[in-house]
């Protein structure tokens, strides 16, 4: 199998009309194609004069114009035929035998010809532009709903074939280097085409066309076509294929095509292909925007942590320690006193009671810029010191064998600090329970007490900052609250996120 056969997915078993409609429908189509018009006019020759002719062309046209609806062009134009025909062997009223071929007639037949055919082609223009309507509102839709672009990816391509009536379709990203990654494909060749695979694009093709000129282009088998392109094609067996860039931010991002080996694809194809690489740039454009963001947000939030870390390590290491040695060094001075001076004595012993106080309040000031205990003992040990002290009992259950990054660690620690701190302030309750547990990639951490409930998520600084740090990193939280029924909170976390 060729190299452009395989790339879009040609398939030598033609896959035309049956793609866009149903069989059952198209069925349908021609034999009210061929049965509606020969009763028309038999039932017009039965009654005779009682039925004006307009009536029967009108009739008639509405037949074309359902007949369109249901099956398409061809089929309306062969209800035209079809009545014409009919006319021409049995009708004899109300202007006589068209054996005569009076002018008269003539110009009925030939107008009910032209206007039959106009409405059966508008008709059939109209509901393709309906269905191609339809299926980008859809690829639309995805895109609104923030899909994966994998997703956005497979269904344009099952959107492009059948719209188009072509045999496959694909999308695909070009590389640095030059080489196409196929992103999705839709069609009986598809499967030669896997996901991911990478490869060169082949030349003397239309998409070899798009990456040089980032524009759209078609190659088909004809006598306009390179010698080269034509034995190409036909190496591979098609007839006509299509490809239309993928620009985001300015940049030529990948490529759509479409391939058919039956017939050519309709000269308006690229045209039609273009709303949908809008689409997808749109697609890629915003999962880029999204992708930036949240990177940006975790450097900040690894940012902040290491500022805080390095805080904490100045605290313990400088002032703290000074302190120590300050309260030793007035604890041997009034060691070295002689007891009558119980005066000095009692001065000195209150200002050592002074320094060990401001100690302790600086100390509780770096648990709360980042405790040291999470640092030096892990996640474990931290949460149990935070439940020791806690101003509520806390029922608290650990089960963490494997060791977590810090940026996770510090995003738990935080996570239960903040709901114990809430339920202790706000829900007048007796007890919370924590549960901290991973499993399949993922940190949980659930969180419920017995309180009064009603708490709303949108509202405290805590609450909103707890978000922004869980959502940074890839995760989640959800608050449920009901009035006088507690108030249970669930943050999820990736264990895995680079």
């Amino acid at each position: 199998m060729s190299a452009l056969r395989r790339l879009v997915g040609a398939s030598s078993t033609p896959r035309p009309f049956a793609e866009r409609l149903p069989r059952r429908r198209r069925k349908t189509a021609w034999v009210i194609a061929v049965a509606a018009p020969l009763l028309i006019t038999l039932g017009a020759r039965q009654l005779g004069s009682s039925v004006p002719p307009a009536t029967v062309l009108f009739v008639t046209l509405l037949v074309v114009v359902v007949v369109a609806l249901i099956g398409g062009g061809r089929q309306a134009l062969t209800a035209v035929s079809v009545g014409l025909l009919a006319q021409e062997a049995f009708f004899s009223f109300p202007y006589g035998s068209l054996n005569d071929r009076k002018p008269a007639q003539l110009s009925v037949l030939a107008v009910f010809v032209v206007i039959g055919a106009g409405v059966g082609i508008l008709v059939d223009e109209l509901a393709r532009l309906t269905r191609e309507q339809a299926a980008l509102r859809r690829i639309a839709t995805l895109v609104a709903l923030g899909k994966p672009p994998a997703d956005v990816f497979s269904a344009v391509a099952e959107e492009v074939a059948p719209l188009l009536v072509a045999d496959s379709a694909f999308v695909g990203h070009l590389e640095p280097d030059g080489l196409l990654t196929i992103l999705a494909s839709h069609g009986r060749g598809a499967g030669a085409v896997a996901t991911g695979e990478r490869r060169e694009v082949p030349p003397h093709t239309a998409a070899a066309a798009v990456v040089q000129t980032a524009r759209a282009a078609r190659t088909d088998d004809t006598e306009q076509a390179s010698p080269e392109a034509r034995a190409f094609m036909r190496r591979g067996g098609m007839r006509s294929n299509v490809a239309t860039p993928i620009v985001v931010d300015g940049r030529l991002w990948g490529v759509i095509g479409a391939s058919s080996s039956r017939s050519f694809l309709s000269a308006d194809s690229a045209q039609r292909m273009l709303n949908f690489t809008e689409v997808v740039a749109t697609a890629i454009a915003n999962a880029e925007s999204r992708t930036e963001l949240a990177a940006s947000r975790a450097r900040i939030v690894a940012a902040s942590d290491e500022t805080r870390r390095r805080v904490e390590r100045d605290l313990h290491d400088g002032v703290q320690q000074r302190l120590v040695s300050l309260a030793l060094e007035v604890r041997a001075a009034q060691s070295a006193l002689p007891p009558a001076v119980t005066e000095v004595r009692a001065e000195l012993s209150r200002v050592v009671e002074g320094l060990t106080d401001a100690l302790d309040e600086l100390r509780e000031i770096s648990r709360g810029i980042h405790p040291a205990i999470l640092s030096e003992g892990g996640l474990g040990p931290a949460l149990k010191t935070l439940a020791r002290r806690a101003p509520i009992p806390v029922a608290l259950d650990v089960r963490v064998e494997d060791e977590l990054s810090d940026g996770v660690e510090v995003a738990a620690y935080y996570a239960v600090s903040e709901l114990v701190t809430n339920t202790a302030k706000h829900a007048q309750a007796a007890s919370v329970d924590v549960a901290v547990t991973a499993a399949d990639g993922v940190l949980h951490i659930a969180a419920h007490d017995d309180g009064i409930g009603g708490a709303d998520p949108t509202h405290g600084s805590g609450l909103v900052g707890l978000r922004d740090r869980i959502e940074a990193l890839g995760g989640t939280i959800s608050v449920s609250s009901p009035r006088g029924e507690g108030t249970a909170v669930e943050v999820a976390l990736p264990l895995d996120r680079d």
